[in-house]
Parts: C-alpha cells; sequence; structure tokens
C-alpha cells in the first residue's frame, strides 16, 4: 500500500521497461487514481481479512501502465529521464499542436505534466511554454496551472516560466 490514503496522487504513469509483476500490491488503493480509475470500470477486488485479489491488483497495474497511452506527449513528459532534447524532437516531429494536446481526464497540458516532474530541466520546461504560451494560464481539473505545479515540484522550471512569461509580455509591448 505504497500511496494508501494519498489523496492528492492523481497522475501515475509506470515506466515502458516496468516489469507489472514487480509492482506491489494495492500501490494505489483509496487514492484519487484510484478513485479515477474506478470511474473507468477498473477497481480493486478486496476479499475481508486477506485484501486486494491478485488478479485485481494486476488488473489496476495494467491500467496505470496503459491508461495515458492516447496521450504519448503526456508520457514522455512524466518519463524523469526526459530531456530539452527529447522535448524538442517531439514538438520537431509532431508539430507545436502537441504543446495545445489536452488530456480528458486531468485536462491537462503537457505543460502541466512536465511541470509536476520534478526531474525535468527548467529549460526543457521553458521550450515547451515557448511553444505553447496560453497554456501558462489553462486549468486543468483542479482549478491548477502550470505554473502551480512548478512552484510546488519544479522551482527552476518556475524562474524560466516567468522570465519566459516576461521576455513574452515585453515582446509584445
Amino acid at each position: 500500500h505504497a500511496f494508501y490514503d494519498c489523496r492528492s496522487l492523481r497522475l501515475m504513469i509506470l515506466p515502458n521497461d516496468i516489469n507489472l509483476d514487480y509492482v506491489g500490491n494495492g500501490i494505489v488503493h483509496r487514492t484519487a487514481i484510484n478513485q479515477i480509475a474506478e470511474t473507468v470500470g477498473v477497481a480493486y477486488a478486496i476479499i475481508e481479512c486477506e485484501g486486494v485479489t491478485d488478479e485485481s491488483n494486476h488488473h489496476i497495474n495494467e491500467w496505470l501502465y496503459h491508461h495515458m497511452d492516447e496521450w504519448p506527449f503526456h508520457k514522455l513528459c512524466c518519463d524523469p529521464s526526459a530531456t530539452t532534447k527529447h522535448i524538442n524532437d517531439y514538438i520537431h516531429e509532431h508539430g507545436n499542436d502537441a504543446a495545445y494536446a489536452i488530456d480528458t481526464t486531468h485536462s491537462m497540458t503537457p505543460l502541466h505534466v512536465l511541470s509536476m516532474n520534478p526531474h525535468a530541466p527548467s529549460d526543457a520546461i521553458a521550450s515547451l511554454l515557448h511553444s505553447n504560451i496560453q497554456a501558462d494560464i489553462w486549468e486543468d481539473t483542479e482549478q491548477k496551472t502550470p505554473l502551480d505545479y512548478a512552484r510546488d515540484h519544479n522551482v527552476g522550471g518556475l524562474v524560466e516560466m516567468i522570465n519566459g512569461l516576461c521576455s513574452h509580455r515585453n515582446s509584445s509591448i
């Protein structure tokens, strides 16, 4: 029960190279992401005095692994090893419209996800902001902007975002 009762855990994307047999039992039980899974019909089955069943645990872990598959840029932004080159290459390959993608579960842009990644380089956050300057004011389902997430998870990214917004403002005067 790694995140048991952690109501603020609403986004978890398991890495591509993870072995689901070693993820653990009930890792998101009683979390906000568990509520999202239940909304789409994926839930833990619990046997009294025994806990979560192995089958339902595997089903939840599979869902965690795949639930953001239709949002590959969001998955990239969540990756702790994502670099500025990865972000720029993705935008170059898929166009600036990729920076405008909003996932249907959390109403987040890739900038939201990258801003909450504590390992994301600040220049990657600045680059993504430059690709979608309007994302700085977009609120997700929790009424949080990328600036809010950067403040809480990536202060270097917050500084770069503020610098980028000031530069954008000055260039439009």
